[in-house]
């Protein structure tokens, strides 16, 4: 995508989310390795109890986390990676950010990035406005549907919005067969979403 511009928050991210890097070239896999590694560390610290680090715990979310930076960015078109991981006893949920240069009625954009008609939704996918702030006019839809070639129904959040003051359609979504876990963190999503913002790269400030 020959665009330039970068997310950012309005405020950090609630405790739970994970920034994946999306690297690639010569020696993407070690990096991949060291970030997976010591962000592990500092995520198990974060949520956990106070008590005694569990290496195993630790050992198992760095596995992940490294697999996820290396697999889905090579199956699925994104600029961004992210996952919500409050509870490691519970499935992690990876979220894909991807923006395209604005093209066509923005109605029609919005409805195509938040999957109002795409084939295999077991019932009408329940869509509400999420026009925002930062972003501009957007939508949500929570989509239940059953993936073409099993019989495992599935659940995907997808939100969509045309950024005017940068000319680009924003989509950020997730997909799931943990139904219960992803429609019970659907408020924790949408907080998440709404501190988003779009910024150039030269305005990201690091701590």
């Amino acid at each position: 995508m020959s665009m330039t511009y970068a997310l950012d928050f309005t405020e950090a991210p609630a405790d739970g989310w994970i920034a994946v890097p999306v690297l690639e070239g010569r020696g993407a896999g070690r990096q991949r390795r060291k970030w997976a590694k010591k962000c592990a560390e500092l995520h198990c610290a974060l949520i956990g109890d106070g008590g005694p680090r569990d290496k195993s715990q630790v050992k198992e979310l760095a596995r992940v986390l490294e697999g996820f930076s290396e697999q889905y960015p090579e199956k699925i078109p994104m600029q961004f990676l992210f996952v919500y991981a409050p509870d490691l006893r519970r499935q992690l949920v990876p979220f894909f950010c991807y923006a395209a240069a604005s093209q066509g009625p923005v109605e029609q954009v919005l409805d195509t990035l938040v999957q109002r008609n795409e084939p295999g939704a077991v019932q009408e996918p329940r869509i509400v406005d999420f026009t925002t702030e930062n972003l501009g006019k957007g939508l949500r839809s929570v989509r239940h549907f059953v993936p073409k070639g099993t019989d495992t129904p599935a659940v995907s959040v997808n939100y969509g919005w045309r950024v005017d003051s940068y000319g680009i359609d924003l989509s950020l979504r997730t997909v799931s067969d943990d139904i219960d876990w992803v429609t019970a963190n659907t408020d924790a999503f949408d907080a998440f979403a709404r501190s988003m913002k779009v910024v150039h790269p030269d305005d990201i400030v690091v701590d």
